[in-house]
């Protein structure tokens, strides 16, 4: 049995979003100790989140940093990505059947279709990665990979592996995050799914814009 809560479609639409209208903060100034790919991400975070992100690093040993490489998403890139993926399982399962393809899709992609918005779409959801001292990403899915190395509990992965996962993991759930059990990087606070993972029944984060016109 897998460790964490699961994310069925139909218990995130049953989320009542009692929208606050928090601001956003550019993670570059508002982040200084955590690293952000500013070229492959949109740089915002609802305050909260970002003030949670800052605790985690906090808690870093010395020399090690949390990386930032996915932040917001507007919903056109978010339909980018699961309309991407949904096209490579009809392609890879030509026998499948619309429900089973659009089941292997929301599985890696949160639809952009439905009552709950995509997490990511909130500014309530980051992905994370950990640097170590050298600056460079810490192996925490060897010998495992892609979607294999995914699950966060995963007992397939080195011990090396495993003792970084962990440090990253620990750090962001002390923070007050909730993690997305098939996604050991992603994390999120204020959105459909954190509700449903800690068993809310509301949520603080819907859908929201980011204050600039990006084109990822």
């Amino acid at each position: 049995m897998k460790k964490g809560s699961p994310e069925p479609i139909a218990a995130l639409n049953r989320i009542k979003i009692a929208e606050t209208h928090e601001s956003l903060v550019y993670l570059p100034h508002y982040c200084r100790d955590v690293v952000v790919l500013e070229f492959k991400t949109i740089p915002w975070l609802r305050k909260t989140v970002a003030d949670m992100l800052n605790a985690a690093q906090a808690t870093m040993p010395e020399g090690y940093r949390l990386q930032v490489h996915t932040a917001m998403r507007t919903i056109a890139v978010q339909k980018a990505g699961w309309d991407g993926y949904f096209k490579k399982m009809r392609e890879q399962h030509p026998q499948w059947k619309l429900p089973a393809l659009r089941r292997a899709t929301n599985q890696y992609f949160a639809p952009y279709d439905q009552p709950a918005p995509p997490g990511h779409c909130t500014g309530g959801a980051v992905d994370v990665a950990l640097l170590g001292p050298d600056g460079k990403v810490l192996d925490m899915t060897s010998p495992t990979e892609g979607w294999v190395a995914a699950y966060t509990w995963s007992d397939l992965i080195s011990s090396e592996a495993k003792k970084n996962r962990m440090m990253m993991v620990e750090a962001m759930l002390s923070a007050g995050f909730s993690n997305c059990r098939d996604e050991f990087w992603h994390y999120s606070w204020g959105d459909s799914a954190w509700a449903v993972r800690i068993g809310a029944k509301e949520c603080p984060y819907g859908l929201i814009d980011p204050p600039y016109e990006f084109y990822i």
